[in-house]
C-alpha cells in the first residue's frame, strides 16, 4: 500500500469535512439572520470542540460598520538606531546582503529599514525571582530609555515559559489594536534577551469607506481549516485592524478583523475574505 498517497487522501478528506461542517452549520440557519443567535453560537462552540478548540470567553455578538485606515510604518535611520542601541563601539558583518552589528554580547540588525531586531547574549543573572510585573516594567523602562513614545501602545500578550517571559505590546489607536505592529520582548533573569520593533508611524481613518465585519461566530468557523489552532483554548476575541506586512512592508489599508488570542499566547486574525 502506498502510505504516502493514502495519507494525502486522508488530509484532503479531512479538509473537505471541515468545510462541509462549516457550510452545513451556516446554511442550517436563516441566511438573512446575522448569525449571532445563541443557538448558532452554541453550534459553533460544539463544532470547534470537535477539533479540540475550546472557547473560554464569550463570543461577541456585535457586527459594527467600521472605516478603513491608511497606515504607514516607521522607517529608521540605521546610524541613529545603531548608536541608540550599541553606542559608538561596534563591529559590522554582512551576511547574504544583510548587515549585522555587534558590541560585546549585544547584536543588532535592521530589516528593510523598518524592523529592529536586538539581542543580548548575556548569561549572568541580574534579576532574582523575576515576576511578571517585574518583566513588564523592565520592558516599559527599555522602551522609554530608547526614546520611543510611551502613549501609543498597549500590552497585547504576556506568557511565561520556565521563568522566561514573552511580552508583546501592540499599537493602540482609537480603542483598537493595530496588527501587525509590535514591540516584542523575551526577558529572563539575565535581562532582555531579545527585542523586536515593527511599528506604525501614522494611521488615518477613511470615513468615506466603511466595512461591515462578519459576525464573530461565523469568523470562528475559519479555525476549522487551521491546524495550528487545534488543541488550544481561545482566551480573547476582539475586533482589531489588520494589515499583513508580508504583502506591503511600507504601509497600506488596514481593515477590521477578528483577533483571536490562544492560551499559549499565539494570535490568529480572521479576515472577511
Amino acid at each position: 500500500m502506498d502510505w504516502s498517497k493514502a495519507k494525502n487522501i486522508l488530509i484532503v478528506a479531512f479538509i473537505i469535512t471541515n468545510i462541509f461542517l462549516a457550510y452545513v452549520l451556516i446554511n442550517s440557519r436563516n441566511t438573512n439572520a446575522p448569525l449571532v443567535g445563541d443557538n448558532f453560537i452554541n453550534d459553533v462552540r460544539a463544532v470547534l470542540l470537535e477539533k479540540n478548540i475550546n472557547i473560554a470567553v464569550d463570543i461577541p455578538k456585535d457586527i459594527p460598520s467600521m472605516p478603513l485606515y491608511k497606515i504607514k510604518y516607521e522607517v529608521y535611520d540605521s546610524q541613529d538606531i545603531i548608536s541608540n542601541f550599541l553606542g559608538s563601539k561596534y563591529s559590522k558583518e554582512t551576511i547574504n546582503d544583510s548587515d549585522f552589528y555587534t558590541n560585546g554580547n549585544e547584536n543588532l540588525s535592521i530589516r528593510n529599514d523598518n524592523e529592529i531586531i536586538y539581542e543580548n547574549a548575556n548569561i549572568v543573572s541580574v534579576y532574582d525571582n523575576l515576576t511578571q510585573t517585574m518583566a513588564e516594567n523592565i520592558a516599559k523602562e527599555f522602551i522609554q530609555d530608547k526614546g520611543f513614545l510611551a502613549d501609543d501602545y498597549k500590552l497585547s500578550v504576556i506568557s511565561n515559559d520556565d521563568d522566561v517571559y514573552f511580552i508583546e505590546f501592540t499599537k493602540f489607536i482609537d480603542g483598537f489594536y493595530f496588527e501587525k505592529s509590535y514591540m516584542r520582548f523575551t526577558i529572563s533573569s539575565t535581562g532582555i534577551n531579545k527585542f523586536e520593533r515593527y511599528w506604525i508611524e501614522s494611521a488615518e481613518s477613511d470615513d468615506s469607506t466603511t466595512l461591515t465585519i462578519m459576525s464573530a461566530p461565523r469568523a470562528l468557523l475559519k479555525l476549522l481549516a487551521m491546524e495550528e489552532a487545534y488543541g488550544k483554548t481561545i482566551e480573547k476575541i476582539s475586533i482589531c485592524y489588520y494589515l499583513d506586512p508580508s504583502s506591503n512592508t511600507i504601509g497600506g489599508k488596514a481593515t477590521p478583523a477578528w483577533r483571536v488570542i490562544f492560551n499559549d499566547g499565539t494570535k490568529i486574525f480572521l479576515e472577511d475574505n
